[in-house]
């Protein structure tokens, strides 16, 4: 387990990110380029071009949970002697191993309003396509396997603390990967100082952004769970395409093809 704190007895509250607690990792999902003169690669989704078929509460209710939890972490973060003793509400919640609590809880938990705004508005985009279009009870099961699967992950290859939703964001965005490999992704993009926007096939920029995440695996940068993100995507994309096999989730007639059918050449709805 990795140190936390100096136990000074110190009653402030703590930051939980890289800043004064270098213990524990944050799940941040917009991808960076460490360490070239502090400039960064954002490649930000703002819309993806799906059916809307219902609406998609379940991923709402989860966006609202997050929030209103991360900032009361925000403003009422846990002090050096809550980690000693274990008595702050948040704290069950944190990723530390495999607490059955903290493997699912540390999706609520964000450590600013940065951190919050990136992986909500990741979830807003991805989460609302699929949501809608899979229903929503199938959705929440979906979310709850992707967040244990990326907590798992997390654990096996990483290790240490962790808070944040990118790992269970990257298993939607693996679900679009495998439902809707082809439909265009609408983002924003930042490149070294240029500013604009792009539409572009969802695989694409999907293994751009798994890209970061292996560079991240590779050297080390920051803070980042870069092992939640790759098992996360690599849950929803076996979770998504099974469900296509086993008509768990049909698309219409209407949809682009799906990954399997793009690479079996078949149609899986037929």
């Amino acid at each position: 387990m990795t140190s936390l704190i100096s136990l000074t007895g110190s009653k402030q509250p703590i930051r939980i990110q890289g800043f004064k607690i270098p213990g524990i990792s944050n799940f941040e999902l917009y991808p960076r380029i460490p360490n070239i003169n502090d400039t960064r690669m954002l490649l930000v989704p703002y819309r993806i071009e799906t059916l809307e078929q219902d609406v998609p509460w379940a991923n709402w209710l989860i966006i609202a949970v997050c929030t209103l939890t991360s900032l009361l972490f925000f403003s009422n973060g846990p002090t050096e002697e809550d980690f000693i003793t274990g008595r702050h509400w948040s704290i069950p919640m944190i990723l530390n191993g495999w607490n059955p609590v903290g493997l699912v809880g540390h999706i609520f938990l964000h450590t600013d309003i940065f951190h919050l705004l990136g992986n909500m508005l990741f979830l807003w985009v991805f989460g609302n396509s699929v949501c809608t279009n899979i229903g929503n009870g199938r959705y929440l099961l979906l979310f709850l396997f992707v967040t244990i699967i990326a907590a798992i992950f997390h654990n096996l290859f990483s290790g240490g603390l962790a808070v944040g939703a990118s790992g269970a964001i990257n298993g939607v965005v693996g679900v679009v990967l495998a439902l809707y490999p082809i439909n265009r992704v609408h983002v924003w993009y930042l490149f070294f100082f240029r500013f604009g926007t792009w539409e572009v096939s969802a695989w694409l920029i999907i293994l751009v952004w798994l890209a970061f995440d292996i560079w991240g695996v590779i050297t080390g940068g920051g803070m980042v769970a870069y092992w939640a993100h790759i098992g996360g995507l690599i849950a929803g994309v076996g979770l998504g395409t099974l469900a296509l096999q086993k008509t768990w989730v049909m698309l219409t007639e209407y949809d682009n093809r799906s990954l399997l059918e793009i690479l079996t050449g078949q149609n899986w709805n037929e």
